[in-house]
């Protein structure tokens, strides 16, 4: 197996590789470690700040948001900026969508970054991101990696089901090799795909293993029912993307030997909140604002209600009062961990799920969404696993929708499930969430999966958090 020296992709290649990309990201690794350690009255004028420039930003750059301040009475320049923020009306995507050019920097440095979302609800987003947004979220990630002792260059083993990331050019691999990554796909987890990524990952031994919670705690499982041990154990495990159970972050600690801690942000967003290892998840503050509101209004410390972000880091396209469709509150007891960042819990976030393949092997829910996310005319969707062979989307569409867009839907998910896959497409005016209120927007009925050893799962166990 070809590993870089840590030092070399520490001190060259990391540093020369973001460079060509453009960003500070390592400037920004360090100012965001400063700022964790900031006092909390510091931390709170620094935020306070930050919010102030980015709202007189928004008035002086972008139409959408200067003919809002007009409507809703807000004067950057003069009013404090969080009584300013309380006038605004929440973002949602509709309004993202409608108004996209009227809120995007086009001259924004190093261009606009276009992405997609889908989010919990499958409701698509097509928005912009820019190189700063990229190297503060990435410096702060860095920068709460370093304070558990994994630096730049150290080998970090990512688990992974995005197209984006999965689909590794020559090049791409070439990159991972240099800067100590490894990216393992996660679409496809038959019994023996996980043997050989636990021996992988004892061969690769990373300081570091990041990704989709339901994925490692699959993977975890597998290891503890071989009886598998790491030679050499993590520095820890970073779950994203998904909501885990308490017996699941169970199973990662003891297969894995090491801290099992969530990350919670999106793609639009960034990361929001980190775990510290006290178990409480603590809001970013200097790259985003969090607001808890109930009907609109905030509420109190330890009341839950509707998370709403204002994302401080990026100037493509700004996202001001915007609701992620998540749940929470903040916890008004300060964390064991001595930090001064204002503590969060989540009450829902996104449930992710396990789709069964014709042969019982089970696939992550990221790669069956993907082909409806990155569809431009398709605003909301949802996938129906009806059985082991037959999908069912229900799509919400703009009038860019052509018949085209179906068959190329059908003709993608034919190629990952095999030629025999019956997929059917319905464009409906609404899709209604679900009945406990959430907004899946894949849902498995296939009754059972005996897959190689796979335990039998009942309609409803195959998500990863209820």
């Amino acid at each position: 197996m070809i590993r870089t020296p840590e030092w070399f992709a520490r001190c060259v290649a990391f540093p020369l590789y973001e460079r060509a990309r453009g960003r500070a990201t390592l400037r920004e690794m360090r100012r965001c470690a400063a700022e964790l350690r900031l006092r909390p009255d510091a931390l709170a004028n620094l935020a306070r700040e930050r919010l102030r420039q980015l709202l007189t930003f928004a008035a002086r750059e972008l139409p959408y948001y200067r003919a809002l301040f007009a409507a809703s009475d807000v004067r950057p320049e003069h009013d404090d900026p969080y009584t300013a923020l309380q006038r605004l009306p929440v973002l949602d995507k509709a309004t993202v969508r409608a108004h996209a050019r009227d809120m995007t920097w086009a001259a924004v440095p190093g261009g606009l970054q276009p992405a997609v979302t889908g989010g919990t609800s499958g409701d698509t987003l097509h928005f912009f991101l820019d190189r700063r947004h990229s190297a503060r979220n990435m410096g702060a990630r860095l920068a709460l990696q370093q304070g558990l002792g994994v630096r730049p260059g150290d080998r970090r083993l990512f688990l992974w089901g995005s197209p984006i990331e999965v689909r590794r050019s020559r090049w791409r691999l070439v990159r991972d090799v240099l800067l100590n990554e490894r990216v393992l796909d996660v679409f496809d987890l038959p019994p023996g795909r996980l043997d050989a990524y636990l021996d992988f990952l004892r061969r690769y031994r990373p300081r570091l293993i990041f990704g989709y919670g339901s994925a490692l705690a699959l993977l975890a499982r597998r290891a503890l029912r071989r009886g598998l041990t790491l030679l050499s154990p993590p520095r820890a495990v970073i779950l994203t993307s998904d909501a885990t159970t308490a017996d699941e972050r169970a199973a990662v600690r003891a297969a894995f030997g090491a801290p099992a801690l969530n990350e919670y942000g999106s793609r639009e967003l960034g990361i929001i909140a980190h775990e510290c290892q006290q178990g409480r998840l603590h809001v970013l503050t200097p790259l985003v604002h969090v607001e808890i509101l109930q009907d609109g209004r905030p509420v109190p410390p330890g009341e839950q209600g509707q998370i709403i972000c204002t994302n401080l880091a990026g100037r493509a396209q700004p996202l001001i009062r915007y609701a992620p469709g998540d749940i929470g509150r903040f916890v008004p007891e300060p964390c064991a961990c001595g930090s001064a960042l204002p503590v969060l819990r989540l009450e829902s976030a996104r449930v992710n799920t396990f789709g069964v393949l014709v042969g019982g092997q089970l696939c992550s829910d990221h790669a069956l969404m993907g082909p409806p996310r990155v569809e431009p005319s398709i605003v909301e969707f949802k996938v129906f696993q009806r059985a082991v062979d037959r999908l069912e989307l229900s799509v919400v569409v703009d009038d860019q929708y052509t018949v085209d867009v179906a068959e190329r839907l059908k003709r993608k998910y034919r190629a990952f499930f095999g030629p025999r896959v019956q997929v059917d497409v319905r464009v409906v005016d609404r899709i209604p969430p679900d009945p406990s209120g959430k907004r899946r927007c894949f849902v498995c009925n296939v009754q059972t999966a005996e897959a190689h050893g796979h335990p039998r799962l009942a309609p409803g166990e195959l998500t990863s958090a209820h």
